[in-house]
């Protein structure tokens, strides 16, 4: 039985009521992993944002997924790529000005769940200083760009799995603009505020 009402929610619903401890339904390996986090450990600080992006792919090391990254550098040369738009920017700058800005986790969902005005709406009263708190969050209303951001702000900050590696190489689940979204996400993750820095200077040469 499905609440929502398109076949693109029906699959982000799927994906968050899978079963917990089962593999995802890509099965191709969780957002957030163990080898891909010593990988970067070990990685000097990328110098542009290209290069931050191969460090995350070969880090993961899910062709499919390099690919899609790939053909998205070639597309967005020259177009926005650090924020969804100036409201994101001035909502999350302001939301994280006095946060922790060595917790990139936390600093990842909130680029995320700032990147959608209904989502934020609703998730605004479950952030208190340096924390997220995902439990009893209702998200009635919600649309499904808001649904993908949501699971994979989670994934990135607690380490669940509603999104396979393969889940973000499909270009039907996953579209463009959240695609670059959440890019930059996984980067924020690993690199902190640099992340959205690299980004911006790749946007504003």
């Amino acid at each position: 039985m499905h609440f929502t009402g398109t076949k693109h929610l029906h699959e982000i619903e799927n994906i968050m009521q899978e079963i917990p401890n089962f593999l995802p339904k890509g099965h191709g390996g969780t957002v957030l992993k163990k080898e891909m986090e010593d990988y970067i450990r070990g990685q000097p600080p990328p110098d542009s944002y290209e290069e931050m992006m191969s460090a995350l792919m070969a880090g993961i090391g899910y062709k499919p997924l390099g690919e899609r990254v790939s053909r998205y550098l070639e597309e967005s040369e020259g177009k926005a790529v650090s924020y969804r738009n100036e409201k994101h920017k001035a909502v999350f700058e302001e939301i994280t000005a006095k946060m922790d800005k060595q917790n990139y986790a936390l600093l990842s969902a909130l680029y995320l769940l700032t990147a959608d005005y209904r989502l934020w709406k609703i998730m605004k009263h479950h952030v208190q200083k340096n924390a997220v708190d995902f439990a009893g969050v209702s998200l009635k209303g919600i649309h499904e760009n808001g649904y993908t951001l949501y699971c994979v702000a989670k994934d990135l900050y607690l380490g669940t799995k509603h999104l396979s590696v393969s889940d973000l190489a499909d270009t039907e689940l996953i579209r463009p603009q959240i695609f670059m979204l959440v890019c930059n996400a996984m980067a924020v993750r690993r690199f902190g505020m640099k992340a959205v820095r690299l980004a911006e200077r790749r946007e504003n040469p």
